[in-house]
């Protein structure tokens, strides 16, 4: 299986904190406070020098309200809220820049945690400016919803990997067709 190549920045930030959790294997890199202190450091944010049950849990809530937000279902509202309770709590807003023309965040960032969400929100804001947010999806799948970027011309990829993910839909569909047919006879 050859993986799709990751998104571009800044949605790589985004794209790596909802792949913390990993449906198919049971897995949550976000289980521990090490587990939070390692993400971080991977990603070169700031982090607190003993993460709390609470900062795990608020990076959680951050994190599957991203995830909701990528699949486009019907939690997108409720996720919608969640980040921007975020951008509420960090203070996160825009500040213009003279040279180069353009823009970047800031936030009120009373905490290290705080500045590292910041980052995040600061990524989804500026991908949803410019469309890019659009091609940052989850796998259609139920049991993986893995986060890719869809590079496909139209934007119309469903899978993370349409030989792993999109077979295993096909097989469970034609085992269906066969099953009903079956049971027409």
């Amino acid at each position: 299986m050859v993986p799709r190549p990751a998104a571009p920045p800044p949605l790589t930030l985004v794209q790596s904190l909802v792949n913390t959790r990993e449906l198919l294997e049971d897995r949550d890199d976000l289980s521990t406070p090490a587990g939070l202190v390692a993400w971080a450091e991977a990603e070169g944010l700031p982090y607190p020098a003993r993460p709390t049950e609470a900062d795990l849990t608020r990076v959680r809530r951050l994190r599957e309200a991203l995830r909701q937000l990528l699949s486009g279902g019907a939690g997108v509202p409720g996720a919608v809220s969640v980040l921007n309770g975020e951008l509420a709590r960090t203070g996160t807003r825009p500040l213009l820049q003279a040279e180069p023309p353009g823009a970047e965040f800031a936030g009120d960032c009373a905490t290290s945690l705080d500045a590292a969400i910041t980052r995040v929100l600061a990524a989804v804001v500026t991908a949803r400016l410019d469309g890019s947010l659009s091609r940052l999806k989850t796998c259609g799948a139920e049991d993986c919803q893995w986060a890719f970027y869809d590079r496909s011309p139209n934007a119309v990829s469903r899978w993370c990997e349409t030989s792993v993910c999109g077979a295993r839909h096909k097989m469970r569909a034609y085992r269906a067709r066969q099953a009903a047919g079956a049971a027409a006879r």
